[in-house]
């Protein structure tokens, strides 16, 4: 935290004005592969360059900084660009020199450092799982879990709020959205208008409202897709929810490799609870619908499937990342939001036995 202050002071120091930036990069790739530098804030080409002995550099001049990320294609390196001289390895996807890019390196670190740390006591957890008791299993999980995005909320607040007008700020309020969605609400109202309205932060201010709004203990929000069902007829939400079952909604794309991997976890849910009033709704999001009837043929699901629903979702329940699914008690209300893995089995057979 000092560290990040100190070179705050030190960055509020350099005098306004256009100031030179120089940015020597690192790519392992045949001679005159094309390199750009783009401005995200406003998707506006600031530099081509070409490659020469798996080097390249830019140079240029900047009033503020900016989100920017140079590369080629989809292999390509994001960062703060500012003032001074940085040097971009891409081949290592790292930024480093200048002192936004070494507070944000600093930053990046300490927060997904808990991420890899909260996966080890996960496993460890989960090796145990058939030595203790189904109520111990889930209370140990959401312990780890509370503790770890405790940390990581703790991370961001402390960043966001010793930047709440510059894009080191922005990216810690994105990540506060994630993790203590109340506390990043409360910090929203002091940031300045630049990083309120940098687009990832004004989206996750969007979607924690929508979130607010259908947030577990909430009665669903029904709406309509067209053309929704296998068939071709329009669904709607409330063709499944609130119809005296418990409903498993499975939000999931074609091109999702996580929501895929879940699948094994589903089919499982799925055989388990199929005759105990539970049952499991697929609903395919952000996907072409000739796409996902080729993956259902694949995957040979035996629950039903919503299909073509696109953002619906998204714009509904603030459905930002998938997988996600959300669990319904049998009259519609929202029990659980954001199951993973072992969790589907273990909450729903809690869930079942208190009943």
């Amino acid at each position: 935290m000092k560290k990040w202050l100190f070179i705050m002071i030190c960055f509020a120091c350099i005098s306004c004005g256009k100031k030179e930036y120089k940015i020597n990069g690192i790519f392992t790739t045949p001679d005159n592969t094309e390199i750009y530098l783009i401005d995200l804030g406003c998707n506006d080409t600031l530099g081509v360059t070409a490659t020469k002995d798996n080097k390249f550099s830019f140079t240029g001049e900047l009033e503020e900084p900016v989100y920017a990320y140079v590369g080629y294609g989809k292999t390509r390196v994001r960062f703060i660009l500012e003032p001074g001289e940085v040097t971009a390895d891409i081949d290592e996807r790292q930024v480093y020199g200048t002192p936004f890019v070494e507070m944000n390196n600093a930053y990046h670190n300490s927060y997904y450092k808990c991420d890899a740390e909260r996966n080890v006591e996960r496993k460890e957890l989960t090796a145990k799982k058939e030595s203790i008791s189904l109520k111990e299993f889930n209370e140990q999980w959401e312990s780890i879990n509370e503790k770890y995005l405790a940390k990581q909320a703790a991370i961001a607040d402390s960043v966001a709020g010793a930047n709440l007008d510059n894009l080191l700020g922005a990216f810690a309020m994105v990540d506060l959205a994630n993790v203590d969605s109340d506390r990043f609400l409360e910090r929203y109202q002091e940031c300045s208008d630049m990083v309120k309205n940098f687009k990832s932060v004004s989206d996750a201010h969007k979607f924690i409202i929508l979130q607010n709004n259908t947030a577990e203990g909430k009665m669903f929000t029904d709406y309509t897709i067209k053309g929704g069902n296998i068939d071709g007829t329009d669904v709607k939400l409330s063709d499944y929810v609130g119809k005296g079952k418990y409903v498993l909604l499975d939000h999931w794309a074609s091109w999702c490799g996580p929501c895929k991997a879940e699948m094994p976890n589903l089919k499982r849910a799925y055989e388990i609870f199929k005759d105990k009033n539970v049952q499991i709704v697929g609903i395919a999001v952000s996907d072409k619908r000739e796409d996902t009837m080729r993956e259902l043929e694949k995957l040979n699901l035996p629950w039903p499937q919503i299909v073509d629903a696109q953002g619906t979702p998204r714009e509904v329940y603030g459905v930002k990342y998938i997988p996600h699914l959300i669990l319904f008690a049998p009259d519609g209300t929202i029990l659980k939001r954001g199951l993973r893995g072992e969790q589907i089995i273990t909450v729903i057979s809690e869930i079942l036995s208190a009943e």
